[in-house]
């Protein structure tokens, strides 16, 4: 038999090369060439990176990392594996653009007398403030402010969000005309490297400042009025310390033992107090369970609100005795607490922190901060001094400007809403005929078919 390889040797496995490979080649042939017919060098030998670049057609920044690359170890493939997600994917919208996209929506209908298409509100928006984000992330981030699109067409606010400030405005108008203290009660950070950003504005405060997420922070509760701050009803504490944390520390325990402890004590009888709906404010008291709820909590909250149960009746049964037994509305526990000491709580409606005016007290004390900390590096003790120091310098008459402003947006807000509504159902009841019209000629034509 014939040795297919009389040589010994090792046949050498073939090689397959890729379109980018074979067209780099080829780069690097026709350079040649030239360079032969000329019978010269296209570029001098000392420039390596013009050289590579014109040969393979490659920039030299490209050819600079795969430099660099092999440097480490053998040249590989680049992984195919998924790109780390941009941040402009992340739709993070704060509260001031939030309520920017709000008066652009209401300019479509008060003012151009038009509703707005998805991508018509999303080049307005655009015109208005940066937002990096697609049509998608836009619908997204309308159903999160409580916006749903009626027949697919009508953007509106959910019923139960308009319902929410309409009752509000309703109360605290109420409340203003009958003389009431109110006071406005909130928590805010403040950061030892505060940077500019923007906030509600009015014609002292221009901008606020974004959390930087230095090594520490400060988190400050606390409680105004028209007349400034209430007097021994500061919280301010280091955030991972025992005692809570804005956005996660502070939590319904310590904000009970803060308002027990120091708020109710310095509040004058008949109080009203506006807060929003942070999940640590609205524990519900009595929670009423639900059909997923066990059958021994069904039965601790009927006996707990006399009724009358069996050990044999079936949880579809109990379940039927909770609905049959629950109060018409909830009752929260801090609530009924500040209730009991003779005051009244009002809670500001969804997506409306622009109705507080602490949190234009909040702009003004985090801008004496910053205008004190030239390093931007603060040390904890001097950064509680110059907290404390800020606090001292929001003035009377700052609080005043500060409710005036927002009673000036209270009252918009309540003559807008009035004017959103009509022209509203106006729009839908002009879409509804259109379909009604559409579906009786469509009847009709199958009718003479």
């Amino acid at each position: 038999m014939t040795d297919p390889n009389p040589s010994g040797s090792v046949p050498k496995k073939r090689v397959f090369i890729h379109r980018q490979a074979r067209e780099m080649a080829k780069n690097v042939l026709d350079m040649c060439i030239e360079e032969r017919q000329n019978k010269h060098l296209i570029f001098n030998l000392n420039n390596a990176f013009d050289r590579a670049s014109r040969y393979t057609g490659l920039s030299k920044r490209t050819l600079a990392a795969i430099q660099n690359e092999a440097k480490k170890g053998p040249l590989c493939t680049p992984s195919k594996k998924k790109r780390p997600c941009n941040k402009k994917n992340n739709l993070n919208v704060d509260d001031f653009d939030r309520n920017v996209i709000r008066r652009i929506i209401e300019e479509f209908y008060l003012t151009k007398k038009i509703f707005p298409t998805c991508i018509e509100l999303l080049a307005a928006i655009r015109e208005k403030i940066e937002f990096p984000w697609r049509a998608t992330s836009l619908r997204k981030l309308l159903k999160e402010m409580g916006y749903k699109w009626h027949k697919r067409r009508i953007l509106v606010e959910r019923p139960a969000v308009a319902c929410a400030r309409s009752n509000y405005l309703r109360k605290i108008r109420q409340y203003r005309q009958d003389n009431r203290n109110i006071f406005f009660l909130d928590e805010t950070w403040i950061d030892k490297n505060l940077t500019f950003k923007k906030c509600w504005r009015n014609e002292m405060i221009d901008t606020v400042l974004t959390d930087t997420s230095s090594t520490y922070r400060l988190i400050l509760v606390h409680a105004g009025t028209r007349g400034g701050f209430i007097n021994g009803a500061k919280l301010l504490f280091k955030a991972g310390t025992t005692l809570g944390d804005y956005q996660g520390q502070m939590n319904s325990i310590h904000f009970e033992k803060w308002a027990t402890e120091i708020l109710i004590p310095n509040l004058p009888q008949n109080s009203v107090i506006v807060m929003d709906n942070t999940p640590y404010y609205i524990v519900q008291e009595n929670r009423v369970p639900t059909l997923s709820s066990t059958k021994t909590i069904m039965l601790e909250w009927l006996t707990k609100n006399n009724v009358e149960t069996s050990l044999t009746m079936s949880k579809d049964q109990l379940f039927r005795l909770v609905q049959l037994h629950k109060p018409t509305e909830k009752s929260f526990k801090i609530d009924e607490f500040i209730r009991s000491h003779g005051h009244v709580v009002v809670t500001l409606p969804p997506y409306m922190c622009n109705l507080n005016p602490i949190e234009l007290a909040w702009a003004k004390v985090k801008r004496i901060v910053k205008n004190h900390n030239v390093t931007s590096n603060l040390s904890l003790s001097r950064l509680k001094e110059v907290t404390e120091l800020a606090l001292t310098q929001v003035t009377e008459e700052d609080w005043c400007a500060f409710n005036d402003h927002i009673i000036i947006l209270e009252e918009n807000y309540w003559q807008r809403d009035g004017l959103l509504e009509d022209t509203i159902d106006l729009f839908v009841t002009k879409v509804s005929d259109c379909e009604d019209s559409d579906t009786k000629s469509n009847m009709s034509e199958s009718d003479d078919n």
